[in-house]
């Protein structure tokens, strides 16, 4: 089996290297398959986590080779981000001294934090560079939630305990179970096909999103589908058990109804509450029927008890407290990076941090966070003057979505941000934010308005 995933792999380089966008759906499909692929080998070989990296790698290379990697012009269209993306990459120099030199062999988990950001960078100007044609942007989520949609399938075979199945659904073969008492009861939580419930919930978090995306925009039958597919993709986070990839759901519904609430008319208000009316009475009434769990439902429930708490918690308090123990420049590139400790004969620093502000604290300090934030903000705002621009095109919807959906990321980062640690969803919500910022480039205006983009 582990050949076969090896010849996987260099398929998807040579697709990728043949033709760089076709490259990014094959690293997508090999980043899905990779789990239960990884089940199926023996001792479940922890480097198997990266097996999508190479194809990206050759993807970038190949839209490089072709002159579609243009930095320069991507700084060009959003000058104010890439003045800020030039300093903070520029302050990354201070804290890969500092890991490089924190002890035995850290240089390669220094080297390790460098191949992160550079790479997501990169996956976010060729996100941008993505479409050639009108309905690119769609034709890529479609590919998504089609792909994600076959991959769930784990969830329920799990869920009903089928022994045929036992291979590749579930943690067991990763050697471990993962359950929850923190409501006083067991709650198991399913993983299907994925390595963990994380990293299963979190998919179809954005399967569901993304399918309210695309049945908001289309009509007839076709809307009826991305319907299914949204409750779908409901029943698959009720059965990871994982609290913040439904807290999720709520962010972005919101985010996404104030964004066509200011852009568009009322009509398309009513029509995204109905929408999510139906979703969720639906999907409620088939968890009910097939996959019911009290204790499952309580512990779901108490994430609206917990929800200041924890972001107190996990938001300010463990950033105080990483502080305290990194000190005020950290303890260096690359350390809070998911999978460090992977490395063989490396020492590396004792890290529990959980939330976003606090590993980005531990890896880069307190001048690099507020770097750090000043450039999500300023993406922030960057992204919204995108979506504003194209709000009488047809994308409108996909950009407003995309926007929303990259917003309840963030704000679930702040409470725990470990699923962002898989090469995957990092590289795919980089790619996202390429996409959206893509719309910039068929705005009907001249030149120079679209070079004043923030």
């Amino acid at each position: 089996m582990l050949n076969g995933m090896i010849v996987l792999v260099i398929a998807g380089c040579l697709v990728a290297l043949f033709n760089w966008r076709w490259g990014v759906l094959a690293a997508i499909a090999v980043g899905l398959l990779q789990d239960p692929l990884r089940k199926m080998i023996p001792g479940t070989p922890a480097y198997l986590v990266m097996a999508s990296a190479p194809i990206w790698l050759c993807a970038m290379g190949s839209a490089a080779f072709t002159g579609q990697l243009r930095f320069d012009r991507f700084f060009a269209c959003f000058p104010r981000f890439g003045l800020w993306a030039k300093i903070f990459a520029a302050y990354l120099v201070v804290p890969a001294a500092i890991s490089a030199t924190y002890g035995r062999n850290s240089w390669m988990i220094t080297l390790l934090g460098a191949f992160v950001y550079a790479t997501m960078f990169c996956v976010l100007v060729a996100g941008w560079r993505y479409p050639d044609r009108s309905g690119g942007i769609g034709a890529f989520l479609v590919f998504y939630a089609v792909a994600t949609s076959l991959m769930l399938i784990g969830g329920p075979l799990e869920a009903f305990d089928l022994p045929f199945c036992r291979p590749i659904i579930g943690t067991e073969m990763m050697g471990a179970v993962w359950v929850t008492h923190r409501t006083g009861e067991a709650v198991h939580m399913l993983s299907g096909f994925f390595r963990g419930p994380d990293v299963m919930g979190w998919h179809a978090a954005l399967l569901f999103m993304v399918a309210v995306v695309l049945a908001l925009r289309a009509k007839g039958p076709a809307r009826w589908l991305w319907i299914a597919v949204a409750i779908w993709g409901i029943l698959n986070i009720w059965l990871c058990g994982r609290r913040k990839m439904l807290s999720m759901i709520p962010i972005f519904l919101g985010g996404y109804a104030l964004l066509v609430f200011r852009f568009k008319s009322i009509q398309r208000i009513l029509s995204i509450c109905g929408m999510t009316a139906m979703i969720v009475g639906l999907g409620w009434y088939l968890i009910s029927s097939m996959v019911h769990n009290e204790a499952l439902e309580r512990f779901y429930v108490s994430t609206f008890a917990d929800v200041e708490e924890r972001v107190e918690a996990h938001g300010f308090h463990s950033v105080v407290t990483t502080i305290n123990q990194a000190g005020f420049w950290g303890y260096g590139l690359g350390m809070s990076q998911q999978g460090v400790h992977n490395i063989p004969n490396v020492e590396t620093p004792q890290l529990w941090q959980e939330s976003g502000p606090s590993k980005i604290v531990a890896e880069v300090g307190v001048p690099g966070n507020v770097l750090y934030l000043i450039l999500g903000v300023v993406m922030f705002v960057t992204a919204y003057h995108v979506v504003r621009l194209g709000q009488g095109r047809d994308s409108f919807f996909l950009t407003a979505g995309i926007f929303s959906i990259l917003v309840a990321n963030v704000a679930s980062s702040v409470v725990s941000a470990q699923i962002f640690g898989d090469p995957l969803v990092a590289f795919l919500l980089a790619f996202l934010t390429g996409l959206l910022l893509s719309d910039a480039r068929g705005v009907a205006a001249p030149p120079a308005k679209t070079e004043r983009l923030p």
